[in-house]
């Protein structure tokens, strides 16, 4: 039950700052006003709230004159339990304050598989509403869908698409099936390729025909976007604190990219984008080039996979691409859809839900393009990695902050140490910490350092994959791929297989 000493420490927040999402007062002198209705609706849809009745916002949230605090709290409770659906059970007391008394109502958060909440008499679509900085508002459309559809598991994913077979792509479809033939046998070896493709729901049947599901369509599609223009993700980078504080005269963005493709593909792109982006310290010795920047480049992977696995594909939000914005001070992930299931923003990283399971499983057989490693490992240890990743990197832990409609992750950076200049092998540099906009050599002599760290490495008479090659570099996998493409075009390095091997190996001829 609310006490006294919290009543009268939100009554002195009230006075300081007026109501807000989690707090509401009502003077309720004439007996309880209907808006209550709305205001119980919204709590229980959103975060939660405590109630004050008998307060005046025009006397300064004071104690009103001529309030019936006994009946007021009954007339509370039937309210509660007859009006709303589902019906509320509240922690409702009066409460002494300054000789007054109140009535305080805390208002818990309903289960994630019980919203919405509505008020009765209107109906779901008319008496269903949030909190917002204004007060109580109703719900959108998209929010009520995106309420309904915590219900159960959705099958959003798993939906046909306007594709066909011949739409997706043919190497990572052989890549797809080697993996999971080696992973189980027993369920894939000995089977046709289209019955592999249904038990992994890449296909799905459709009007007698089988057709790329929408899992099928992102994690192995050609060009996904040709049917779905808006799953994709953007990335900007933006020269100020936040988008209403960029100069006039100025540049919007010092970068601006859409990446589409398959999901593999987009998540290794927008991190490449990143990494790009990024202000960067290096030290070049004998065994190669190491690079640390602003983010750990793992971290920022695991960021865009969760995004792009657990965002809400539903109808309503397949107009919303995933949004990854960089400041000078912090990298934001934004994605349709706020938490699914029991998950909270308490429990994020110690309990997993996933909106998408057909995809979420799926992602975890597919490689990542020109390697060997999956897109993500589906057991909801993305948010632990991260975290532990960011804390090893002396970086705060990653914030997170969720609404009905979008899920946001916050990376913050620390200042970056200027201890020297720009050199080649054996000295460290350390570009500005305003990120790319003042580096200070130019995207060509940073290729030019990378490509020779890269040379060297492959200078010991040894075979090495790419993912060594980039571990050791310190660089994104694609962007050593593309160097090394580039080196075996000109003779200097030799491949050992053709591209997408999983043998694939280079070395110096």
């Amino acid at each position: 039950m609310p006490t006294p000493e919290e009543v009268r420490a939100v009554l002195a927040l009230l006075r300081r700052h007026g109501e807000s999402a989690t707090v509401e007062a009502k003077a309720a002198t004439g007996g309880l006003p209907k808006s209550v209705r709305e205001t119980l609706s919204a709590f229980a849809n959103d975060r939660g709230g405590l109630l004050l009745l008998g307060v005046d916002e025009a006397t300064g949230f004071r104690p009103a004159d001529g309030f019936d605090a006994p009946r007021t709290a009954r007339l509370l409770d039937e309210t509660a339990a007859t009006e709303l659906t589902p019906p509320l059970r509240l922690e409702i007391d009066v409460v002494d304050v300054d000789g007054a008394p109140l009535v305080a109502a805390r208002v818990p958060e309903l289960p994630a598989d019980r919203k919405p909440c509505w008020v009765t008499a209107r109906g779901e679509r008319a008496g269903s509403y949030t909190r917002s900085h204004e007060g109580d508002r109703l719900l959108t459309d998209y929010e009520t869908q995106a309420l309904r559809g915590n219900r159960g598991q959705p099958l959003h994913d798993v939906e046909p698409t306007g594709a066909s077979r011949e739409d997706l792509d043919d190497d990572a479809v052989a890549a797809l099936l080697a993996h999971v033939r080696r992973r189980q046998p027993r369920v894939f070896r000995d089977v046709l390729e289209d019955v592999a493709l249904q038990r992994l729901n890449v296909l799905v049947r459709h009007e007698g025909h089988l057709v790329p599901s929408l899992a099928g369509l992102l994690a192995l599609g050609t060009y996904p976007q040709q049917f779905l223009p808006q799953l994709h993700v953007s990335f900007v980078n933006i020269p100020a604190a936040d988008m209403g504080s960029l100069p006039v005269d100025g540049p919007r963005f010092l970068d601006n990219q859409t990446l589409t493709g398959p999901l593999p593909v987009v998540v290794e792109d927008t991190v490449d984008a990143v990494v790009r982006n990024m202000a960067r310290r290096s030290t070049v010795t004998g065994t190669g080039r190491v690079d640390t920047y602003d983010y750990p480049v793992e971290a920022v992977r695991e960021a865009v996979v969760n995004a792009v696995m657990h965002r809400d594909y539903g109808p309503l939000s397949r107009g919303t691409q995933v949004q990854v914005e960089m400041y000078p001070d912090r990298l934001e992930v934004v994605s349709p859809g706020g938490l699914f299931g029991p998950v909270t923003t308490d429990s994020l990283g110690e309990l997993s839900s996933s909106r998408n399971s057909r995809l979420a499983l799926l992602l975890a057989d597919v490689p990542l393009p020109g390697t060997d490693r999956v897109v993500c490992e589906n057991r909801g240890s993305g948010i632990a990695v991260m975290s532990g990743l960011l804390r090893r990197a002396g970086l705060p832990l990653p914030e997170f902050r969720t609404s009905l409609t979008r899920f946001r992750v916050v990376l913050r950076r620390t200042p970056a140490v200027d201890d020297g200049g720009i050199g080649s092998r054996g000295r460290t540099t350390a570009p500005t910490s305003g990120g790319p906009a003042a580096p200070q050599t130019s995207p060509t002599r940073a290729k030019q350092q990378r490509v020779q760290a890269l040379l060297a490495l492959l200078d010991d008479g040894r075979e090495h994959h790419v993912a060594d090659l980039a571990s050791a570099l310190g660089l994104n996998r694609l962007a050593v791929t593309r160097y090394l493409t580039e080196l075996v075009e000109q003779g200097q390095v030799v491949a050992t297989a053709p591209p997408r091997d999983r043998r694939r190996r280079y070395r110096t001829p």
